[in-house]
């Protein structure tokens, strides 16, 4: 880490006097707030009273473009004050913030700053090195909220904890950076706020975080360190919400999407003040540094914007600042490269796009062929940029997903990428004209992790209307067609996206777990053998090969490579909480008969997936097995309260019986009957119970003949128990040389079995129908 010495910090002369240095920093940080969603910024609703009043005795910047409509890259470039092609951190998926980055954090930890990070999605984990230099950095959600299958926390715990920050160090100097998620898709404001404004919940999830904002606000003044505290209020990128074809963000970079607010607030001073030249997220940390003065790191590309503080502008030519979306080439098409300056911006594409900013701000009009000096201008300024701030990839620049991890990001609607392209190939495709490709795949993979499958396949199947060459979307459709339990169609597709993509290992994951749906074990094992060759740390497709091993019953293979699953787990340091690799290991120490390692796994499971009703129904198993009846039936009670329709009627039955509720016992059996007829133990207990309880009105001789005969034709007559019921069913009915006959023949397949005790059993039952007595359960 590179350490910087600061001189003369918190004294800014010309500003402040001594008595009100900077004594605490303040950064918050909105995730997906376009510049003009906030009433301070001209919006005609009032959703932000609480940013307003701080904006009304700071500095308003009206006119700052962040680097990347993407949360990971733009926090990146915000930390460090430096461009994507020099941080190298390009997208939310498959890339890190290198080591060798400085970031704010580590600047003002040098200079006797506590820095604290309080974050609220997954995609600002600290594993994507975006946590450097924080001496706590809080990314363990207490209270995780699940939207469209990604774990995000709301504003009200993000504020909870700031609060106690603020509480904790209001005597030591600190930096604290306050990340809020809550108007990223999907938009579910709290009350009152979705009442506030009926029709518009993006609009709602602002005025819901400025509500948390004003509550961190409140907490400096109620301090006593509102006036020693410098408040920085921005956001990461802003949402097209329709406009160009493009609901959510990432893929394009027009204005809606790249221009975010910038308020400072400074201690000791409350004169409102606007600046309508353009700035940069870039420009935070060395304005922060200029303040502190603290020398600014050479690596930083940004601007110190102090001297507005006092009326000037700060020295230089006339800006160019750059902006990026590489998100498009995951289509094979070229990506987005941008430089705005105060008036015009200028996109680099296969037909480049150039905009006056101040007449046309919607950038509906092209003006490229009309100024094309201009734009030869503006794309060498860009190509400028690019060779003064690209430099060689770090190492550590790009990461490894698990597919778990990939499936969280993509119920963002992010579909990712892993590599960087700066080239343009005027044979490749614009990203324009993959606008509504992209929307309907995109919607799709929402809509998977919405787990409305039925939806999502009408999507994915738009977007290969559109696109019909596109292996990704044969298998994302592939995919959502196995969600529903069409493994055929989800093999075609994949054998499409195999052809079309052959090294992918994802592909041949998922078609082996569309194997494994059919109980096709060995096909589904080739393929995802072909998946681990692939990919030696591919998570899922270890998982989902040990479940094939259960299926063939090679339970010693299968706990290899559920032990595979947690080992890669732990190593990736992806996803440490791997519930469903606990229960599929769990599952299998049931089948080789290590009952207490499997409830050990089962506990382990619940702890980190306390609502999935496949645990507990295992770890119920796993109690049944070692005849401990009653915490098995609170297991299996609490399958019920979860998942009632999915609950395993079988077990419970069998429970109950044990325990002598042969009442509710019954219920079960009949119960796990109409959600499967074809049960032949089921069928066959509960035949035993009608035929042979003490009880006359539970006794039913019609019912349990009727129940047992089925049962014996689906074993083919060659199951010696279910004989023997079969023979007591008769005898109850009043059949006894029927029940003779059969208990004969139980008593020639327990002799050929050499079932001693059975056969002495079975002998003293022929002889008790020989007499006309039907058998009695005491």
């Amino acid at each position: 880490m590179i350490v910087i010495f600061g001189f003369g910090i918190g004294l800014l002369w010309y500003l402040v006097s001594p008595a009100q240095e900077i004594r605490h920093i303040l950064l918050i940080s909105i995730d997906t707030c376009r510049a003009d969603h906030l009433s301070c910024y001209g919006y005609e609703l009032a959703t932000t009273p609480n940013i307003d009043a701080v904006a009304a005795e700071g500095i308003v910047f009206e006119n700052v473009i962040a680097t990347v409509p993407l949360t990971l890259p733009s926090h990146s470039s915000m930390l460090t004050g430096t461009v994507p092609p020099y941080h190298g951190v390009h997208d939310n998926m498959g890339f890190r913030l290198p080591e060798s980055n400085l970031t704010l954090a580590e600047i003002l930890s040098a200079n006797e700053f506590n820095t604290a990070g309080i974050i609220s999605a997954v995609v600002l984990d600290s594993k994507y090195g975006i946590s450097q230099g924080f001496d706590t950095y809080n990314d363990k959600f207490e209270e995780a909220h699940w939207a469209v299958d990604v774990s995000e926390r709301k504003g009200s715990e993000a504020t909870r904890f700031a609060l106690e920050r603020l509480e904790k160090q209001k005597e030591d100097k600190s930096f604290l950076f306050l990340h809020y998620y809550d108007p990223h898709y999907d938009y579910v404001p709290p009350e009152p706020f979705a009442s506030q404004f009926p029709g518009n919940p993006y609009a709602g999830e602002i005025a819901y975080t400025d509500h948390c904002i004003g509550q961190v606000i409140g907490k400096l003044k109620e301090l006593g360190i509102y006036d020693s505290t410098l408040i920085i209020i921005t956001s990461d990128h802003g949402e097209m919400l329709g406009e160009h074809g493009e609901a959510g963000h990432g893929y394009f970079i027009y204005q809606s999407a790249v221009k975010v607010p910038l308020i400072f607030k400074l201690p000791g001073r409350s004169k409102a003040q606007r600046v309508s030249d353009i700035a940069g997220s870039i420009d935070i940390v060395p304005t922060i540094c200029g303040m502190l003065g603290i020398e600014i790191p050479d690596p930083v590309q940004g601007k110190d914007l102090s001297p507005y503080f006092r009326g000037k502008k700060p020295d230089g030519a006339e800006r160019h600042l750059y902006c990026e979306s590489i998100y498009a080439t995951q289509y094979d098409a070229n990506p987005l490269l941008s430089v705005v300056s105060d008036r015009f911006k200028y996109i680099q594409t296969t037909r480049p796009e150039l905009y006056d900013l101040n007449l046309d701000p919607a950038e509906s009009k092209n003006l490229v062929e009309k100024q094309p000096h201009l734009a030869r201008i503006m794309e060498d300024k860009l190509a400028q940029i690019l060779e003064e701030s690209v430099r060689k990839a770090s190492p550590d620049s790009t990461m490894q997903m698990d597919a778990q991890m990939i499936k969280k990001l993509e119920g963002l609607g992010y579909v990712g990428i892993s590599e960087k392209d700066f080239k343009f190939d005027q044979s490749k495709d614009d990203p324009k004209d993959l606008i509504d490709f992209h929307e309907s795949t995109r919607e799709g993979l929402i809509l998977v992790n919405q787990r409305n499958f039925k939806k999502a396949i009408g999507a994915l199947t738009r977007a290969l209307e559109l696109n019909p060459k596109r292996g990704e979307a044969y298998n994302n459709r592939g995919h959502a067609y196995i969600k529903v339990g069409e493994y055929d169609k989800a093999i075609r597709d994949l054998d499409r996206a195999i052809e079309m993509i052959p090294g992918d290992s994802t592909i041949y994951n998922n078609r082996g777990l569309a194997y494994l749906r059919k109980n096709d074990y060995d096909r589904a094992i080739r393929d995802l053998n072909r998946a681990i060759e692939l990919d030696p740390k591919h998570v899922d497709a270890y998982d989902n090969r040990g479940t094939c091993y259960l299926g063939k019953e090679n339970y010693k293979q299968a706990l290899r490579d559920f032990d595979k699953v947690l080992k890669l787990t732990r190593a990736l340091e992806l996803n440490p909480k791997r519930g469903e690799a606990y229960n599929n290991r769990g599952h299998a120490y049931i089948k080789v008969g290590e009952y207490d390692k499997a409830i050990r796994d089962l506990d382990r499971a619940i702890e980190m997936i306390p609502g999935d009703s496949t645990i507990y129904n295992n770890r119920g198993l796993a109690y049944l097995r070692k005849n401990d009846y009653d915490r098995a039936i609170r297991d299996f009670d609490k399958v019920l309260k979860l998942d009632p329709d999915n609950a395993n009627h079988k077990n419970i039955g069998y429970a109950m019986e044990r325990l002598g509720r042969i009442r509710e016992a019954i219920s079960h059996y009949r119960q796990a009957l109409s959600q499967r007829g074809d049960q032949p133990m089921v069928l066959n207990n509960l035949a035993w119970i009608l035929a042979t309880h003490e009880d006359a009105e539970i006794r039913d001789g019609v019912q349990a003949v009727r129940l047992a005969e089925q049962a014996c034709e689906l074993t083919g007559y060659k199951v010696p128990g279910i004989l023997n019921t079969l023979a007591a069913a008769y005898a109850e009915m009043g059949q006894f040389d029927q029940a003779v006959e059969t208990s004969q023949r139980t008593l020639q397949m327990a002799q050929k079995a050499e079932r001693i005790k059975s056969t002495e059993d079975i002998r003293a039952r022929i002889e008790a129908y020989k007499a006309k007595r039907p058998h009695r359960e005491n």
